[in-house]
């Protein structure tokens, strides 16, 4: 309702109080004039509101521009009366008249039939003393478009490095000028970009379920869409790589085919009497994380349908480096509960004197 009074407020506005000159920057000689509008709907009234305005000399002899929501048709003119048509886009029509009553004066009225019922406008505009620059409002209007350009492309660009999905992805995307779509495809299409917009969409999906938030739900898919790259295709290079680079975290989270395997073989069931061999301890740990974030309900893969749980059974086991179902460091195969019960399980006080320990014998041989 408010939208379509303010779009019939600026559709039936007198031409002085519309007039603008499109491109002026320099000042234009303009008159001063004021005028009162007031409104009637539906057995409403409301009560007058005045305004002062600077149009460019002579806008007032000029057919009124219209609306950019609006189009105006069927014009016509009767000694001093000025009468169009006007449909907007919202499927609002309207007769609007105009009467110059003297060179300093006019009067209108205007008929709106909406969806909601009929309105009627009636205004008066009075010319006053004294000159103004009638480019003036457009100048601080356009510094201000300039200064809103310049802010959005600056959060835009924030926004790319630092992945926000809702920016770029889906109906909503608020960023579609190029420089920040290429710099945040830039960063989707690295490794640790990948990582990081699989991560959110299990995250989201894992928490909320079918509640999640739209944007995540197929977030790497739509990266990809947007970005022209197939995720399944990147995964697997960047997969065929991690290892080699020591991307742990990458390797155990989003290569499950090749990391399930190998933390079964080398992190699962390990304790103080087979510890993790220190070349694997990196791994161990950022698998061991993997294997806790994908046991939540729900959790699923960036861009497939099948949870990471689901593809760490298909690949060669479970998550869990105690659980009943663990290989044996020997690859001997599966304990039962029991067998794992007679070992000693380290406590959280036990882990951290431990990693003290580690600490201070490096800083002792200075590494």
């Amino acid at each position: 309702m408010k939208h379509r009074i303010r779009t019939l407020a600026l559709a039936a506005l007198l031409p002085l109080a519309l007039a603008q000159v499109a491109t002026a920057q320099a000042p234009t000689p303009g008159e001063r004039w004021r005028t009162t509008m007031s409104m009637e709907a539906m057995g409403m009234k409301m009560p007058g509101m005045t305004t002062e305005v600077c149009s460019p000399k002579g806008a007032a002899d000029a057919p009124p521009p219209t609306n950019p929501d609006c189009t105006s048709s069927n014009q016509r003119r009767k000694g001093n009366t000025f009468t169009f048509d006007m449909q907007c886009k919202d499927g609002t029509t309207g007769t609007m008249e105009m009467t110059q009553e003297s060179p300093t004066k006019w009067s209108s009225k205007m008929l709106a039939n909406t969806k909601e019922g009929q309105m009627t406008m009636l205004m008066r505009s009075e010319k006053l003393p004294g000159e103004c620059d009638a480019s003036e409002m457009e100048r601080k209007m356009n510094k201000m478009i300039a200064q809103g350009n310049a802010q959005q492309a600056k959060a835009c660009m924030d926004g790319a490095k630092g992945l926000s999905v809702q920016l770029f992805v889906g109906s909503a995307a608020a960023c579609k000028d190029k420089a920040s779509i290429d710099a945040f495809c830039g960063q989707a299409k690295s490794m640790k970009g990948y990582n990081t917009l699989a991560r959110q969409q299990r995250m989201s999906t894992g928490r909320y379920g079918a509640n999640a938030p739209p944007a995540y739900r197929t977030v790497v898919a739509d990266t990809g869409q947007l970005c022209g790259f197939a995720p399944e295709t990147v995964r697997k290079q960047y997969c065929s790589t991690a290892q080699g680079k020591k991307e742990w975290t990458f390797f155990a989270e989003e290569c499950p085919e090749l990391a399930n395997p190998l933390g079964q073989r080398e992190c699962a069931g390990r304790d103080f009497t087979t510890p993790v061999a220190p070349a694997y301890t990196d791994f161990c740990s950022a698998w061991s994380s993997a294997q806790r974030g994908n046991s939540a309900p729900g959790a699923s893969r960036g861009e497939g349908g099948e949870s990471d749980a689901a593809m760490g059974d298909r690949n060669g086991g479970s998550a869990g480096a105690s659980g009943s179902n663990a290989q044996n460091a020997d690859g001997s195969g599966a304990a039962n509960d029991g067998e794992q019960g007679d070992k000693p399980k380290p406590t959280d006080a036990a882990r951290e004197a431990m990693k003290k320990g580690k600490d201070a014998l490096r800083g002792l041989f200075g590494r």
